[in-house]
């Protein structure tokens, strides 16, 4: 009830209905143990473009989704039943009319006797937002490309003015030189996690996959953390040589975007705790950090473009390094999620197939 003075205002049913409409919020039900048939209200059919008066079935929906956003969807769904973790995914549809929609998508897994029987969920139409994100990623990619060519040109002539100052031994200027090229590594480093996620945006991410050693990656990629951040400890358990096919350059930049973060929310001097296992043909990338932690509620939109947790205002970030870890790692149809450790902090765990 909603009460102002004297006067008291019922929400009726069609309140209720209005509502869901305008918002353009439809409901739905997934039986997984019957075949997944699906059951649905007309919202939900409206979002797809579907007649409110005729079935909808799980396949059905499934044909609205365009053939690239339909993997994505399909391991999210997966994802959220293996993990016993909340369903979320956006993906596009394509109208009788073909107009493209874009649908948001969120679920909840219900299991009996540890086995999944169903998720219940909402969808809801977020074009007009996606058209905005579309319009600023168009935004960045401008400024990304004016800022990018006068950069090269600082780190250039700070190299010079390094290594002739090596030759002259001058030790106080050379740090103060090596300093100023590390903050010029750091804007490039910055630069290069806004644009990725604007440039896969805008056309199809193509994956060179090849096979090679993870590990000698992982090595690599920690190194080269500790260069740019010397005061943090991290450490790793001697590992054995594990090869993998995927695309050694984009599994190096999750590895990376991964790192960054651990060391940046850590709240003083990092402490990461870097591990590997495998299990069966399913290799596990565990980084944790002993930071600020994060929310249930946050954790449900950690992996969305530009989302930023409440408490990270005084933090360097755009929110899209974990948005780019999540759209390479369903490309090379692996995992990503984050879990509470016991104590402080956050540990983030990656799922990729050894082929």
């Amino acid at each position: 009830m909603i009460q102002s003075g004297d006067a008291t205002f019922t929400i009726s049913q069609k309140h209720l209905n209005d509502a869901l409409i305008q918002a353009q919020i439809g409901f739905w039900e997934l039986d997984l143990q019957n075949g997944n048939s699906m059951i649905c209200t007309a919202q939900c059919k409206r979002n797809f473009g579907w007649e409110t008066d005729k079935q909808f079935s799980y396949n059905q929906m499934l044909s609205c989704i365009l053939a690239k956003d339909l993997p994505a969807m399909m391991s999210s769904v997966q994802h959220a039943i293996s993990n016993r973790q909340l369903y979320s995914a956006q993906y596009r549809v394509r109208h009788p009319d073909g107009q493209v929609i874009w649908i948001e998508a969120n679920g909840e897994v219900l299991f009996q006797e540890s086995l999944p029987v169903k998720i219940l969920g909402t969808t809801v139409n977020i074009t007009e937002r996606k058209d905005i994100e579309i319009l600023r990623d168009e935004l960045i990619n401008v400024a990304m490309h004016e800022l990018k060519t006068p950069l090269s040109a600082v780190r250039a002539s700070l190299q010079i003015i390094e290594r002739h100052l090596k030759d002259q031994q001058d030790n106080r200027v050379l740090t103060v030189a090596s300093r100023a090229l590390l903050s010029a590594d750091r804007i490039s480093q910055l630069l290069h996690e806004i644009s990725s996620p604007v440039v896969s945006a805008s056309q199809e991410l193509k994956l060179n996959k090849t096979r090679f050693d993870f590990c000698a990656l992982l090595k690599e990629s920690v190194h080269n953390a500790l260069i740019i951040n010397p005061e943090c400890t991290i450490t790793i358990e001697e590992l054995d040589e594990i090869i993998i096919c995927a695309d050694r350059c984009r599994i190096g930049q999750v590895i990376t975007n991964l790192l960054n973060n651990a060391i940046k929310y850590s709240g003083g001097p990092a402490v990461v705790d870097i591990a590997v296992t495998i299990s069966r043909e399913t290799l596990t990338l565990s980084v944790r950090d002993y930071g600020i932690g994060i929310t249930a509620i946050e954790k449900m939109k950690i992996f969305q473009k530009f989302y930023r947790v409440s408490h990270a205002e005084k933090i360097d970030g755009l929110g899209i390094g974990l948005f780019l870890c999540h759209e390479l790692v369903l490309k090379h149809a692996g995992s990503i999620s984050v879990h509470d450790p016991d104590g402080r902090g956050s540990v983030f765990q990656v799922n990729l197939a050894i082929i």
